[in-house]
């Protein structure tokens, strides 16, 4: 009776999920052990930490020297769980992974039981091919976590403190610091090695772009001067009382970054996409072209080009080497900056689709009649295995309906994160009900969470920053991405991707983009761990915070494994284990 796994990785994550046919006896959880290759370095070989240890240890553990919380080795605090996620992989990293149950044998010691025991995964890579076709990119931004509670306390910050978030997010906007690089992550180097490219091929760049105030973006754009092209938005612009909305359109939140761009030579007109209130330019794409002006990449995605986008929103942002699909982008640049800050003939001009071949769609908004939604839901009423989603702002009216109506479908997998719930924490139809009341684990056909923090510390975990004191001490939207992935592990994945929030303002109102892709598996897969990723940081916080009964550590019994397969079962089969 052997542990059966399988492991998905992206540019920063690996994901594992591994089941066995039935319980084990005296199984107190799986160890972990991994082998990573480093580039020009030999192989290492170790098995993960756990910072979970057993609720009835009667001695309390202390971290180590220079170790930021209590964790060992999952040989002696082992996962009680069917799935994790490495985040401690990283881009470039050749990873292998063996999953194998521990015991806890006659005489009280914890045994690993190499009879039941996976063998090792088959050798992964992390990171996109150098000349992938499609190349999504993440960051890191979970500021509701344990290693950011950690990172404040120890550097004398209270996230209670308007005063010490302000001084933390001034921290996060100096380049150099080794938190802002930590919680950008690849997604910021992708996109700065993507302008100093153009700057030094001779290319040109096409940019429309909603937030623009990152200190480090800025300069690597204005390094381009008259070679960048940029349809700069006013942000977004809230009417004051008894102002008028066309008044209230002549302030640009993007007034500084504007100035210096243009002071650099960049070409971006004073008052152009001035549209807020009323609508948002809420695109967030720039083309790349060759030396001699024609299309060759476009970059698209959620993140804006702020340092919260960078670094404290869940964001991501995709490269595409498909001069096809940039030459469709590059179009609609031309559109954006003929309208200057008018509509006229964009509804129609976006309101049918760009195709460019056979598995890519490209759309724009404002489109009539919602054609651009309806395109949405086709997707997902086709979907036949499952649906991973992030969302921010969804509405009750938009693309989440129809994912709220396919999750009644008992064979269909479906996870998500949004950062607000449409309809409310009250609404169980939109909810998780095994993370509402904590108590029966049934099987899971839908989950929707809204990302919280853990109010108070328990267990050997530090108490977090809370959505509430996220949104007054540092801002809004803690998942930004807006990402659909569907039937991933199919011959015919559909991954749909940009700055569209799959919401009826978006699709009537705003200016902005989503591409849907499909057939690309390594695309799908990526997509799915980032999901994923979120999904199981926030699904377990949404517990605690609902549960009469927290959770205070390991069970020192093999009961545990019985309620777990069985509620767990549908994912597992998702998943091919």
């Amino acid at each position: 009776m052997s542990t059966t796994l399988k492991v998905y990785v992206n540019e920063d994550d690996a994901l594992l999920f591994w089941s066995i046919p039935q319980p084990i006896p005296g199984c107190r959880g799986f160890a972990i052990e991994r082998k990573r290759r480093v580039a020009n370095q030999p192989e290492e070989r170790a098995f993960l930490n756990n910072r979970t240890g057993f609720e009835n240890e009667k001695v309390a553990a202390q971290p180590k020297k220079d170790q930021p919380a209590v964790l060992k080795p999952s040989t002696e605090w082992p996962f009680q769980r069917f799935s994790w996620t490495d985040h401690d992989a990283n881009t470039g990293d050749s990873v292998s992974y063996r999953v194998v149950p521990v015991l806890r044998d006659s005489a009280g010691k914890l045994v690993l039981d190499e009879g039941n025991a996976s063998p090792f995964s088959d050798e992964k890579i992390l990171g996109n091919a150098p000349d992938a076709r499609f190349a999504p990119f993440f960051n890191r931004g979970f500021v509701i976590s344990q290693f950011m509670s950690r990172f404040l306390a120890e550097n004398g910050l209270d996230f209670n403190s308007k005063t010490d978030m302000t001084k933390f997010k001034k921290e996060l906007g100096k380049k150099e610091t080794q938190i802002r690089q930590f919680l950008s992550g690849d997604l910021r180097i992708a996109l700065l090695d993507l302008l100093e490219s153009a700057h030094k091929d001779g290319g040109e760049v096409f940019g429309a772009l909603f937030e623009v105030s990152d200190d480090e973006l800025i300069e690597a754009l204005a390094k381009l001067g008259e070679r960048a092209h940029i349809v700069l938005a006013n942000g977004s612009i809230t009417a004051a009382k008894g102002e008028r909305s066309a008044a209230a359109r002549k302030r640009d939140e993007n007034e500084e970054a504007r100035a210096t761009l243009r002071a650099a030579g960049v070409d971006v007109t004073r008052k152009d996409r001035f549209i807020s209130p009323g609508a948002l330019g809420h695109n967030k794409f720039l083309v790349i072209t060759d030396k001699n002006g024609k299309p060759a990449m476009v970059w698209t995605g959620s993140t804006n080009w702020a340092t919260t986008g960078l670094c404290t929103q869940v964001n991501n942002g995709l490269l595409i080497r498909d001069p096809a699909v940039a030459k469709i982008y590059r179009k609609q640049w031309q559109r954006l900056f003929d309208a200057k800050s008018g509509f006229d003939g964009l509804a129609e001009a976006n309101s049918t689709p760009k195709p460019a071949g056979d598995d890519v769609i490209v759309w724009f908004t404002r489109a009539s009649g919602s054609t651009d939604l309806e395109a949405l839901q086709a997707e997902v009423k086709n979907a036949k295995e499952g649906i991973l989603f992030l969302m921010f702002m969804p509405g009750s009216a938009g693309l989440f309906s129809t994912v709220a109506a396919r999750s009644g479908d008992p064979s269909l997998y479906v996870r998500g994160v949004a950062t607000e719930l449409p309809n409310g924490q009250a609404d169980p139809s939109v909810a998780d009900i095994n993370l509402v009341d904590g108590a029966n684990h049934t099987p899971i056909q839908f989950d929707m969470i809204q990302a919280q923090g853990l109010k108070n510390p328990m267990a050997r975990f530090v108490a977090e920053v809370t959505r509430n004191q996220f949104v007054a001490n540092i801002g809004h939207a803690i998942i930004h991405s807006k990402v659909i992935v569907i039937d991933p592990f199919s011959d015919n994945p559909v991954v749909i991707a940009g700055s569209h929030n799959y919401s009826t303002t978006a699709s009537t109102k705003n200016d902005e983009n989503f591409i849907i892709i499909k057939g690309d598996r390594d695309l799908a897969e990526a997509y799915a761990v980032n999901v994923m990723g979120a999904f199981a940081h926030y699904r377990w916080r949404a517990f605690v915070g609902k549960t009469k009964k927290p959770f205070n550590g390991l069970r020192d019994n093999d009961t545990w494994q019985a309620p777990k397969l069985k509620a767990e079962a549908n994912e597992l089969r998702f998943w091919g284990v």
